[in-house]
């Protein structure tokens, strides 16, 4: 089987089907639909352990949500929502793989937008050690970093290579800590990072101030590129426990500094941990 004539055949469907989509009046409605197309196709061939949703993601601080997601992928088989309806979903970042933004055109503005989004879920989210368990056992290891990664349907008059300097501009006012990890543009290219000899960096602890972003125009293979960077990445996090107890009484997020305690009485002030 040609699999790069597969996804070929794949993405010039999702291309009708937005094109097609060009016919709802509704800027609302319309956004939802092309939202939608992406995540049918995710949906199709990620594992069933990998959930598809969108809405917002709650931190383990006080009234601390990130902005509308437009795709959320979570832990289907061990991670929870905490509020769902048909208007509103809240998943809380420990089952959080990572969030995908999707955007019809690809204008500087737009992307700045998405970048903002995915600053914030990635400056919310806990560091440090995770927990796994086993039959009879119970093991740390390091909390994987939740990705950020931009869709787009099309360029807005304008170029990958300016988008790739759109992106340097960014990245220049913020740590490597909260930088993308992949962007693709529907059969124009991607860009993503690059380290020392060509070693990939897609995984946000690859992504780091030794990182470069390059763009590459992979033309009607664009999709699976993303596709692979997608299941690539996520294969490669494990999330370990959902630890809702952080959720029950939160502690409050004051600057930098973290303000625990119950009510009004006994609180105290501490730089943000990394647990």
């Amino acid at each position: 089987m040609d699999t790069k004539k597969l996804f070929q055949n794949i993405s010039q469907r999702i291309r009708a089907d937005f094109n097609a989509s060009a016919e709802i009046a509704h800027s609302g409605s319309k956004g939802t639909v092309r939202e939608h197309f992406l995540c049918d196709f995710l949906r199709e061939r990620l594992p069933q352990r990998y959930g598809i949703g969108s809405g917002e993601i709650a931190a383990r601080t006080r009234n601390t949500l990130s902005r509308q997601c437009d795709v959320i992928v979570y832990d289907k088989l061990n991670g929870v929502v905490l509020c769902s309806s048909d208007k509103v979903q809240v998943y809380p970042v420990d089952c959080v793989y990572g969030i995908i933004e999707v955007k019809s055109a690809l204008s500087k503005a737009e992307l700045f937008d998405a970048l903002e989004k995915i600053r914030v879920l990635k400056e919310m989210a806990p560091r440090g050690l995770a927990q796994a368990t086993g039959p009879g056992f119970t093991s740390a290891y390091h909390r994987p970093q939740p990705f950020g990664m931009v869709f787009a349907y099309g360029l807005a008059a304008n170029s990958l290579d300016s988008l790739l300097e759109n992106l340097k501009e960014w990245e220049a006012q913020n740590p490597p800590t909260v930088w993308p990890n992949y962007i693709c543009v529907l059969e124009a290219g991607v860009i993503e990072h690059t380290a020392r000899v060509f070693e990939r960096c897609i995984g946000s602890d690859q992504i780091t101030a030794l990182s470069w972003p390059h763009s590459t125009p992979y033309g009607e293979n664009s999709l699976f590129q993303f596709y692979m960077a997608l299941h690539d990445v996520c294969a490669r996090m494990h999330l370990g426990i959902v630890e809702l107890h952080h959720y029950y009484n939160p502690p409050l997020r004051i600057g930098r500094f973290v303000v625990a305690g119950r009510g009004m009485e006994g609180t105290s002030a501490r730089p943000e941990s990394a647990g």
